[in-house]
């Protein structure tokens, strides 16, 4: 449990205040534990910038949810989760657009240096690899996409079925693609398909 604040009451009289809108209990709240939320997410992300930003959310999550909290054995458990989670978001974020980064790096690097043709041969490979792997009839689909280069219209009549099947099939192979590689990958991988390099 947390220690009393000196002149500021309990946390549950101050949820029920909260619950009928009174604005007081809010920042009576916030000076109970906006410091410890912050040093909590501060450890989280070692950027001062980032756990004042969610610790502010974190109260703005409380104001908002006020109507909803009067269950709850402990408000600070509540917005310590809040704010855990607020920060692992930020986290996953900060990670993916250094990894997005460091790709798009990667790659103008290697087309700096000459080697996109490489790198397109690697990844129609990989296409290759992952098209071996379709339903018979999906596979079959998909090569008349990409190596004929045929509408859907186009497949639709050379395997005498629906436009709308050539289309299910398609999207489900694109799906079990976005599956198997990740996002950067994918969309690479993706231009191959739409556009085919001869």
């Amino acid at each position: 449990m947390h220690k009393a604040t000196p002149g500021i009451p309990p946390d549950a009289y101050l949820l029920a205040e909260l619950a009928r809108d009174n604005p007081v209990a809010l920042e009576s709240l916030m000076v109970r534990y906006e410091a410890r939320i912050y040093q909590f997410v501060l450890k989280l992300l070692k950027s001062a910038e980032l756990a004042e930003e969610i610790t502010q959310d974190v109260f703005i999550k409380l104001w908002e949810s006020r109507a909803m909290l009067g269950e709850i054995d402990s408000i600070a458990a509540w917005m310590y989760t809040i704010g855990r989670n607020r920060a692992l978001n930020s986290l996953k974020e900060i990670a993916a657009r250094h990894l997005r980064e460091e790709q798009f790096a990667a790659l103008a690097t290697l087309e700096a240096d000459g080697e996109h043709d490489i790198l397109w041969k690697d990844y129609q490979g990989l296409l290759a690899s992952f098209i071996e792997q379709l339903p018979p009839r999906r596979r079959e689909i998909l090569k008349l996409k990409i190596e004929q280069g045929l509408t859907t219209e186009e497949i639709s009549k050379s395997l005498n079925i629906s436009p709308h099947t050539v289309k299910h099939q398609l999207g489900k192979s694109y799906l079990t693609l976005r599956r198997w590689v990740d996002e950067f990958v994918f969309f690479l991988l993706l231009g191959v398909l739409l556009h085919p390099v001869s």
